[in-house]
């Protein structure tokens, strides 16, 4: 089996290419031989016309003793005893139309042809190995680093380049460890802002609630109390609210969240539901619900009740869109998606340290923008008449990618050594994962086309050379 994975056409290709090659060592058997042949019958037809010449007392190379040279007639009369000899009929001159020339009138083979030829004459695939010899392999892999090597000398960091790399570091390192914690401590500690003032709703009934009242009522998910059915006691036991119910969910939320101010429900992440009733002026959890009854009564209302049931859809969406933001802002945030899933206790403890969705959040954003700022201030400094526009690119993304490795390798090592969690720059972390992923895949990418256009270029050359001497055989 073949270590190298060949397209059809590419098996193609080699098979004619073997062919050829085959057809060539063929034909240069033949020449040698046939030129030790010719060789032969020269030396016997030197020996023969030095026989007629001692029989005519002629000499083709000058005049002998008592002899004189032909000229003229004597010449062509000489010629045509001797083709009569040998039985040689001289070609008519080129002049005479009678005599087809080759030139210019070369019949070239369709290619489909050469491939039925070739997998008649070849059996199975043929690989590199069939094509080259092992010298000749030495000198393909050479003349490839030797392109890779001016790829790496080209896209390499100049001067001015270190310039925007320093710069680059220095800003990301700011933002680890200056903006974000600033950042986060300017958080609110307190509640929900968009619940301040809020009351919970009293007309609330079995799934559903008024269309006027869910962009001014509280979200029914926003619960601590119970009623006194024993069925509900513990609903929320052993976390934290935010943690336990989907409606605070930062992806979640968007479905389970609207159902439930829709109708007036929790529902917890093992989808289990609950009424949420006013008492006292607080959301109170009532009585146990049905999950599945809750998506039916909502899917009835928006289909059922017209440009109303519309209307209370689109409300309840921009009522979880106000909380989940004011829910986000806050020290103790939303959770990282799928972390709060997999444990509440460690999504709360990761909360303390602000590494929740709205810190990674804003990590990952300015982190970003840094690398969009660097990449659009370096790339004023090209010039058209230097530089080639996807190679000069290729040294854009270098300069980010190696600010955001050695940022991150900065951060983890200041992690470790002091031992506080909440520097973990989480958002910068993935920012780097992510330039890694496409950056590396961009290089790759502009260096595989480096690579071909210089193998093209030289074989362009070489068929270009091919073709000459072609012609100049034909000529």
């Amino acid at each position: 089996m073949s270590k190298y994975d060949f397209s059809d056409n590419e098996k193609d290709i080699l098979k004619v290419a073997r062919l050829n090659q085959l057809k060539s060592e063929a034909l240069k058997e033949q020449m040698a031989s046939l030129g030790k042949s010719m060789d032969a019958m020269n030396d016997k037809h030197e020996q023969f016309l030095s026989g007629i010449e001692a029989k005519l007392g002629a000499s083709r190379h000058g005049q002998r003793k008592g002899t004189a040279v032909l000229t003229g007639e004597g010449h062509e009369q000489f010629l045509s005893d001797v083709e009569r000899s040998l039985g040689i009929t001289r070609p008519a001159p080129s002049g005479n139309s009678d005599v087809p020339s080759h030139k210019g009138h070369v019949r070239r083979r369709k290619w489909d042809d050469l491939v039925k030829e070739a997998n008649s004459e070849i059996k199975g695939d043929v690989d590199f190995d069939d094509l080259l010899t092992e010298q000749e392999f030495d000198k393909a892999y050479a003349h490839l680093d030797q392109i890779n090597e001016e790829f790496s000398e080209k896209t390499g960091l100049q001067k001015r380049d270190y310039a925007f790399l320093t710069v680059a570091v220095a800003l990301q390192c700011a933002r680890q460890y200056l903006l974000d914690p600033w950042l986060k401590k300017m958080r609110p500690s307190a509640g929900p802002a968009d619940e301040a003032g809020r009351k919970a709703n009293k007309e609330a009934g079995w799934y559903y609630v008024d269309t006027d009242r869910i962009l001014t009522s509280k979200v029914p998910f926003d619960v601590h109390r119970y009623s006194g059915n024993l069925s509900v006691q513990g609903f929320l036991k052993g976390g934290d609210h935010r943690l336990m119910t989907l409606g605070h969910h930062p992806v979640l939320g968007w479905i389970f969240g609207t159902a439930n101010i829709m109708t007036g429900t929790v529902t917890r992440k093992d989808f289990l539901s609950a009424h949420v009733k006013c008492i006292n002026n607080e959301n109170t959890i009532y009585a146990l619900a049905d999950t599945f009854r809750i998506f039916g009564e909502v899917f009835d209302r928006v289909t059922r009740d017209g440009w109303d049931g519309k209307i209370a859809l689109g409300c309840a969406l921009l009522r979880e869109a106000i909380h989940l933001k004011s829910d986000l802002m806050t020290k103790r945030g939303l959770p990282l998606p799928g972390i709060g899933d997999i444990s509440s206790e460690l999504g709360n403890k990761l909360a303390k340290y602000g590494i929740d969705t709205a810190g990674v959040g804003i990590e990952w954003g300015l982190a970003y923008f840094i690398n969009v700022v660097i990449g659009m201030v370096h790339r004023l400094g090209f010039d058209e008449t230097v530089d080639d526009p996807k190679l000069y690119e290729v040294r854009t993304r270098k300069i980010i990618l190696y600010s955001n490795l050695l940022a991150s390798t900065s951060n983890a090592i200041a992690v470790y050594f002091t031992e506080k969690l909440d520097l973990l720059d989480i958002g910068g972390l993935i920012e780097t994962l992510r330039r890694l992923i496409t950056d590396v895949r961009f290089m790759c990418k502009v260096r595989d086309e480096y690579v071909k256009s210089k193998l093209d270029a030289h074989f362009q050359g070489i068929r270009e050379e091919t073709d000459r001497l072609y012609e100049e055989i034909l000529a």
